[in-house]
């Protein structure tokens, strides 16, 4: 009597899991990759203001989509090239109406263990309607191929965690909450506008930034660097803005100059300090100009 109605349990057992796989095979045939990959490009452009296009894109299994040779352009700014970008779709959340995306992002596909972004999207909804959350981390990224523009040589690494209440809201409404730090070392900064046309670049070994964001405000909890050309320590807000780019600054740094800066600026029409000295300067304007006053 027993061993009968094991032998049924077993036989139940075995069309469950063979319906579930049914249905898994069905979900990833009729699944909409076409909706979903549109969708992503619109939802990056949005993000960021700049233009994605994608050379090539592919059907991962399961449930995901693989872009190669990917460009972020946008006027005045330099192209972003990504080698390699991958999205799979967590098939029990899409089961239950949600969304879980896993994102891989290769700059280089030479070197997997460098230029390498990877991140978890989770939403309440497919339609990103509803609470987001997003969580990444950055590997050995080369800077200067991101913001070439700015940046002539550096390497960053970092680590993120973001929620979101609603992805619809306006940007001056929206909610939510999130940590973010990063650290980048060998840096070198092109481009910083001291006034009248001028210039300054500078150098440092170490440079760490640490943020945490509230709805639109992030405040800045760490920023610290040091180098040939000198230390610095700095506080203050970021006010988010749409695209990304227009995100407001307004930062006091304290610089200590170093041997290196004290000959650059000299250049440039800065006032003469001697190296130790510190010296506190205003950072304002938008990420895409950023300013610099005294």
């Amino acid at each position: 009597m027993t061993v009968k109605w094991l032998d049924e349990w077993k036989e139940i057992l075995a069309w469950t899991v063979g319906g579930v796989c049914v249905m898994g095979l069905c979900l990833m045939a009729t699944f909409p990759y076409g909706a979903l990959h549109a969708r992503l490009i619109a939802e990056l452009n949005r993000a960021t203001g700049m233009e994605v296009r994608v050379a090539d894109w592919t059907v991962g299994l399961p449930l995901g989509l693989e872009w190669r040779n990917v460009t972020l352009s946008k006027p005045n700014w330099g192209p972003v090239q990504l080698a390699f970008l991958q999205a799979k779709i967590g098939i029990v959340k899409a089961l239950g109406g949600g969304l879980g995306v896993d994102v891989v992002v290769h700059l280089d596909e030479v070197s997997p263990n460098a230029g390498l972004a990877k991140g978890t999207l989770t939403a309440s909804s497919f339609s990103l309607a509803g609470p987001l959350v997003m969580k990444g981390q950055l590997q050995q990224v080369d800077l200067s191929k991101v913001l070439r523009r700015y940046v002539s040589h550096g390497v960053l690494n970092g680590d993120f965690s973001h929620r979101v209440d609603s992805a619809q809201a306006t940007v001056g409404a929206m909610k939510g909450e999130g940590i973010w730090k990063a650290e980048a070392r060998d840096l070198a900064i092109d481009q910083i506008s001291v006034g009248n046309g001028r210039t300054l670049s500078l150098a440092f070994t170490k440079v760490s930034t640490g943020l945490v964001c509230r709805d639109i405000v992030c405040d800045v909890t760490e920023l610290k660097g040091d180098g040939i050309d000198g230390s610095f320590t700095g506080e203050g807000k970021i006010t988010v803005q749409q695209p990304m780019q227009n995100s407001q600054l307004a930062l006091t740094v304290t610089v200590v100059p170093g041997a290196g800066f004290i000959s650059k600026a000299s250049t440039v029409g800065l006032p003469p300090l001697p190296p130790g000295t510190p010296m506190t300067v205003k950072v304002v304007g938008t990420l895409a100009q950023v300013r610099i006053a005294l």
